[in-house]
């Protein structure tokens, strides 16, 4: 026993973690995809899992490496986020160095990252240069490893001795009974007085390098989360050393005086759930099947060791005979308790691999995956002692027992203390697995929203298919690869060469051809050109593909291609222009000439800001407030003043505005509620009335209002769009449809999605003549096919954002407004991902967009009394930055799912065979 703890103090001294703690990054604003404006004041940093704000901090350095922060981290939303703010920051690129402490586990994780500021071209190199914490926790891990192997010892010793010794029939050994108990007793309060040893001595050894580690007083650190579930661990390891002193003055184990050490040690080891992975990933399930896993674990390992060290020893105070008979009628007894464990690991394990991470590239690239595969290589092989027990040594036994010559004893033995060193080794592996974050802190990476490169087709002509690769497929050089064959994909014998010409007749760029090579000519086979295409911008590409042959006609086919940057791969810059008197501007409109026009909802007047200038001018007129705006082909600025129930226009040659109210609809015993405006090709001016159910047409030559009366009562109708047919399309925020009025005959038809639109308030027509829609209070926004009548959806993954107004940039992707946070969202149709563009003041208020002639997305920003707009530069791309993939994706369930019946149906399968072999056993035993 002397050796056996010799052995464990120096496992627990050498014991050598070496993956990073649990809180990681999981975004920063500012970051180094998005370009910060000058005069930043602020840095925020967002966490996987709560951080204690007493010994966390963020600091912020310049260039030449001065720290330039306000020394003033604080939390930012919650405890999940952290703030530090500056002086306002000019032009250069900023390094930001964090520390923070883990709210569950403890650990304190330094880490960095980099942030550009102003007009700054940031070096593609520099993204992957984010430092992450991948510090070496040799302390941490090395003060909790001996209380993993102790709280396991005592609690498998507790389990086991009350469900194989204290249920086994003694009979046959009742002659030596009472020596056998005697010496079975000492030898179990040996081998769980060492295990409870262990555990104090790592409670110890945590609390003083944490208190090493935050540089602080013992009692500080008693004080923090990690500190309060360490004081009820040490308090449940002080109340477990005193039952064992109490049990140890007792000459017998009986089942009364184990039950209090069982119950402490299923206490003892749920403060191990309670600083793990499971509490950190915050889900409830995930912290009961982390317990239950602990648990069966230490019932399987724990097992071992009191079978190895207390029971087996016991034994050898028997008779040869004896000592035989017992401890081959053991083993299926062993088998049974340790199956049942296995089985229930076989479950909770990959399920709880499963709520953390189930991503399998993400796993199988991760130290911690690599982790988890020695983890389930070293209990495979503890299983296949096991089964080698039963299928051997048992089986043997059984053979030679007529003969009374068996000799399991010393076999069981051998093999147990083997399974009882790779316990040891598996806990080990178990305490770097604690230590350690999770693959998604290594290999940091958006669900959904991974940039997927390169572009592929497979295009007919009348004889000929070609299989098209064009790779990354952005601006720059790419590498093209055309597959030639036939239908069933069979080489074309009389085609062995190629023409690819690459054209972009909107730019007068006439057809380059491209030079192929022949990369691949096998028998049959399809064969393989590849050359290199120059993409020299953004936008749409025509490349010709064209199959020579010699014994008929070649073969043709254009593709029409849009090369656009990835979302992650857009360079974003947001310069903010504040008004010069008190307002609440709402609404932009470009003018599609040198301004942009701004409404103000706090006073009667409308705002030009010049492009060329960047100077405000304002207009005023007798009224309240404007609202919304629209221009006619004339180019008058059209507005709604809505509490004055009336409309106009500015005259921008003149600069006077005309007003016109609108008359009393029915019923008018209620004030109309104007609210959209828009104009049509015969600049006719239509208005929402979104109080009465209907929608206004005024034409300003005849000077007539007239009224179009919504099919629905309680439509309320809000936005306003008109399509290339003239149409104008509406929205209905109480019934959740669109719709759209025939200008010509004023006929109205209307659309409705399944479930209805939730706040449909905002309406925007892409190139294709598709109608994007914002649903305000349904969280995202919606595309509809005006010709398949169809409508797709698109959720936005910030909850708490209501989007609203909406616009393209140069690369038609939608920009939409967020007015309850400060950032805009980005959805690339074309990709089907999305980010967020942080706003850099605070409260904006932010809930309409336009964009200019140069397609740069202009905003306004209500409360701050601002107007922004967003410069976008392509960062280019690196084609060894790239990662491939061959287009299989293997999900998690595909595996864990068979893998977990499997194990199912093995281990019922065992239980079976232990539960007879038992039967079987006692009955040879006793006759």
């Amino acid at each position: 026993m002397k050796k056996f703890l010799l052995v464990l103090v120096i496992l627990s001294i050498t014991s050598i973690p070496f993956v990073s703690a649990h809180p990681f990054t999981e975004e920063t604003i500012p970051s180094l995809t998005s370009n910060a404006p000058a005069g930043t004041t602020q840095v925020i940093v967002f966490y996987s899992e709560p951080v204690d704000i007493d010994f966390s901090e963020i600091k912020v350095f310049d260039g030449e490496g001065n720290q330039i922060d306000n020394r003033d981290t604080d939390y930012y939303e919650n405890e999940l986020s952290l703030i530090v703010t500056t002086p306002p920051l000019e032009d250069g690129i900023y390094t930001a160095s964090t520390k923070v402490l883990s709210k569950v586990d403890g650990h304190l994780v330094p880490s960095a990252f980099q942030f550009a500021v102003g007009d700054v071209i940031v070096d593609p190199s520099l993204l992957d240069q984010e430092t992450k914490g991948d510090l070496v926790f040799l302390p941490e891990a090395g003060s909790r490893f001996p209380g993993l192997v102790g709280q396991t010892i005592v609690l498998g010793a507790v389990i086991a001795s009350l469900m194989i010794w204290g249920t086994q029939n003694k009979q046959i050994i009742k002659e030596e009974l009472e020596k056998v108990e005697n010496f079975h007793h000492g030898k179990f309060m040996s081998i769980t007085g060492i295990g409870l040893m262990l555990v104090f001595i790592s409670d110890v050894l945590m609390i003083a390098i944490q208190t090493i580690r935050l540089e602080t007083s013992p009692l500080n650190s008693i004080q923090t989360d990690f500190g309060i579930i360490w004081l009820a661990r040490m308090i449940i390891t002080i109340i477990l050393l005193g039952i064992w002193f109490g049990m140890d003055r007792k000459k017998i184990l009986s089942k009364k005086n184990q039950i209090p050490m069982l119950i402490a040690s299923l206490a003892l080891i749920s403060t191990s759930s309670l600083i793990g992975h499971g509490a950190a990933s915050g889900q409830i399930a995930a912290v009961v099947l982390d317990y239950v896993h602990n648990l069966v674990a230490a019932v399987w390992i724990g097992g071992i060791f009191y079978f190895v060290f207390t029971l087996l020893p016991t034994f050898s105070q028997l008779k040869e005979k004896n000592r035989e008979k017992m401890s081959l009628v053991l083993i299926p007894r062993f088998s049974i308790a340790f199956i049942i464990s296995i089985g229930i690991v076989i479950i909770t394990g990959p399920t709880l691999m499963w709520l953390l991470e189930s991503d399998v590239g993400i796993i199988t690239e991760s130290v911690y995956g690599q982790l988890i595969i020695l983890k389930i290589a070293i209990a495979g092989i503890m299983i296949g002692l096991g089964g080698l027990l039963q299928f051997k040594v048992q089986k043997n036994a059984e053979k030679s027992f007529q003969s009374g010559k068996i000799s399991v004893h010393k076999k069981l033995k051998n093999s147990l203390k083997v399974e009882a060193v790779l316990g040891i080794i598996l806990l080990g592996v178990v305490a770097l697995l604690t230590n350690g974050t999770l693959p998604a802190g290594e290999i940091q990476k958006v669900d959904a929203q991974e940039i997927i490169y390169g572009f592929q087709t497979i295009e007919f002509t009348d004889n000929v298919k070609f299989d098209v690769d064009i790779s990354p497929f952005s601006s720059g050089t790419n590498t093209i690869l055309v597959k030639v064959s036939d239908f069933d994909g069979n080489q074309i014998h009389d085609s062995n060469q190629i023409k690819v010409k690459l054209s972009n007749p909107s730019k007068g760029i006439s057809p380059i051809e491209i030079p192929m090579e022949l990369t691949k000519q096998e028998k049959d086979d399809p064969i393989e050109f590849q050359g290199e295409l120059t993409f020299g911008f953004s936008g749409e590409w025509l490349v010709e593909i064209e199959a020579q042959r010699s014994e008929n006609a070649n073969e043709s086919k254009l593709l029409n291609l849009l090369v656009k940057p990835r979302l992650g791969d857009i360079q974003t810059q947001i310069t903010e222009y504040e008004l010069p008197e008190d307002a609440k501007p709402l609404y932009p409109l470009y003018d599609g000439s040198n301004s942009i026009w701004i409404s103000d909802a706090s006073a009667p007047r409308l705002w030009q800001f010049s492009l060329e200038t960047q100077e405000f001018t304002s207009y005023s007129f007798d009224g309240l407030t404007t609202t919304f705006l629209t221009q006619d082909n004339k180019g008058n600025i059209w507005f709604t003043d809505t509490p004055r129930n009336q409309i106009g226009f500015l005259d921008p040659n003149t600069k006077e505005i005309t007003i016109k109210t609108i008359p009393k609809l029915d019923p008018v015993i209620s004030e109309n509620t104007p609210l959209f405006i828009q104009a049509d090709f015969d600049d006719n001016i239509w208005i929402t009335i979104i109080n009465k159910d209907r929608i206004v047409k005024y034409s300003p030559e005849l000077d007539k209002f007239e009224e179009i009366v919504l099919s629905e009562k309680e439509s309320l109708p809000f936005a306003l769009a008109i399509d290339d047919e003239g149409k104008i399309w509406y929205t209905t925020t109480g019934t959740g449809k669109i719709g759209y009025i025939d200008s010509k005959d004023n006929e109205i038809r209307e659309f409705s999605a399944e479930p209805p639109l939730q706040g449909p308030e905002a309406l925007l027509f892409d190139h294709e003549g598709n109608i994007w829609i914002a649903e305000h209070t349904g969280l995202g926004i919606a595309r509809f096919n005006p010709i398949l009548e169809s409508f797709d959806r698109i959720s936005i993954p910030n909850k708490d954002a209501l989007p609203f107004g909406m616009t393209f940039d140069k690369y038609g992707n939608v920009w939409f407004a967020q007015h309850t946070v400060d950032s805009l969202g980005v959805y690339d149709p074309d990709n089907k991902n999305q980010i967020e563009v942080p706003i850099p003041t605070e409260s904006t208020f932010t809930q309409f967009m336009t964009s200019d002639g140069d397609r740069n997305v202009w905003f306004v920003e209500q409360q701050s009394n601002k107007i922004g707009t967003v410069q976008m530069t392509e960062i280019p791309i690196i084609p060894s930055q790239i990662q491939k993939t061959n287009g299989f994706e293997l999900k998690y369930t595909e595996i864990a799912s068979p893998l977990i019946a499997l194990g199912i149906i093995a281990t019922s399968l065992f239980f079976v065979k232990s539960v007879q072999d038992k039967r079987r056993l006692n009955s040879l035993i006793n006759s």
